[in-house]
């Protein structure tokens, strides 16, 4: 049946639809937070497995059993996981006892700003009030905010079985996709559907694999100009910055924000901050959109417009994990939408540009 574009059935079809659009997000997003202490793992453990497969599916076809080939990845991974939280442990530990050293440091600096700021104002006859900033504000809340992040990461470790478990399901099914979709549907069908899954699977595999390394190496690098300044907890900061990476722009901010002012406050030097904020924002800056592009091979161009909700709506979903997942899982679905032709339009929608261009990047990223 079809019905004229203007006709009120129409224009009610339409409002059904997007009524009937609006209910389902919200029950998708209730869903989602309702879920969240298996879904969490479990979108965690899909992610790794994409990167994990390869090494998977080389053991096998070097004739190694599969449950051998699972059992020295899952090692591998949860020994890792392990030293990391040892490592991250000690550090953090390490960091609550010198809170109270920089506390009086940064209460001496704010003590001077408002003296400071008192006299100024005072030259333009302005009477203020002594508002006494130090008191009003607290390196330990200040510290929260950076513990708050590595914690949850912590506590996130208590959840690893399940992530291992995940892993060990979906690995275990690696390399068999192809022979299942040409056994459930005819010949041309299933080569059509094998050649997107394929292009689909390595685009992601290589962005994943890829922000993987670019975060690990910008981590590497934040901890050793840390360190080369002589800065406290140098594995605090480069873990800091490696996990800080997937959150984009306002995550590269933190990361390099954060040992700028320790570095302040323990050498009392502002020319040794500034100099190794220059450093790590142009590490930052070089990893980010210099080394990445070139290694990963194509751009997702994702709209900023559409980064900013993805990462409010992860976050208000999942807290800090949903900050960190949040690109990701937008650039899979992306990477999903390209490779379908008739997802395409969305795929556009969500890029950050509407010229020739995109949709001519669009077309070789699905060729490639």
């Amino acid at each position: 049946m079809v019905f004229d574009q203007g006709s009120p059935r129409m224009r009610n079809y339409n409002l059904i639809s997007l009524f009937l659009g609006i209910i389902a997000m919200f029950v998708l997003g209730v869903t989602l937070m309702q879920l969240r202490a298996v879904l969490l793992p479990f979108v965690l453990a899909m992610l790794l497995s994409v990167i994990f497969k390869p090494l998977v599916v080389g053991l096998k076809a070097r004739r190694f059993p599969t449950a051998v080939s699972l059992v020295l990845v899952l090692i591998a991974f949860f020994v890792v996981l392990f030293l990391l939280g040892w490592f991250l442990t000690s550090s953090i530990s390490a960091f609550a006892q010198e809170i109270p050293r920089y506390e009086v440091q940064a209460t001496t600096y704010l003590n001077e700003v408002e003296a400071w700021a008192i006299l100024r104002l005072a030259d333009f006859r302005i009477e203020v009030a002594d508002i006494n900033w130090s008191r009003a504000i607290s390196l330990s809340t200040f510290s929260g905010m950076i513990t708050t992040g590595i914690g949850t990461f912590i506590s996130f470790l208590g959840t690893t079985f399940l992530v291992l478990l995940f892993m060990m399901f979906i690995l275990a099914g690696s390399g068999d996709l192809a022979e299942k979709v040409k056994l459930a549907f005819p010949a041309g069908q299933a080569e059509r559907i094998s050649t997107v899954l394929s292009r689909v699977d390595a685009q992601l595999r290589r962005y994943l694999v890829t922000k993987t390394l670019i975060s690990f190496l910008t981590g590497l690098i934040t901890g050793l100009i840390v360190a080369a300044f002589g800065v406290d907890f140098p594995f605090v900061w480069g873990f800091l910055a490696f996990v800080l990476n997937y959150i984009p722009n306002f995550g590269s901010l933190v990361a390099v924000m954060f040992p700028a002012f320790l570095s302040l406050l323990q050498f009392d030097s502002i020319g040794l901050s500034i100099a190794l904020l220059l450093l790590l924002v142009a590490t930052q800056t070089t990893l980010g959109n210099v080394v990445e592009p070139k290694l990963m091979g194509f751009r997702l161009n994702l709209s900023p417009l559409f980064i900013l909700v993805c990462l409010i709506f992860w976050g208000w979903l999942w807290g800090f994990w949903g900050l960190v997942l949040a690109v990701p899982l937008t650039a899979g679905v992306k990477i999903v939408f390209e490779n379908v032709q008739a997802l395409q339009p969305v795929s556009i929608l969500m890029s950050g540009w509407s010229s020739e261009e995109e949709n001519t990047g669009t077309a070789t990223s699905t060729t490639a």
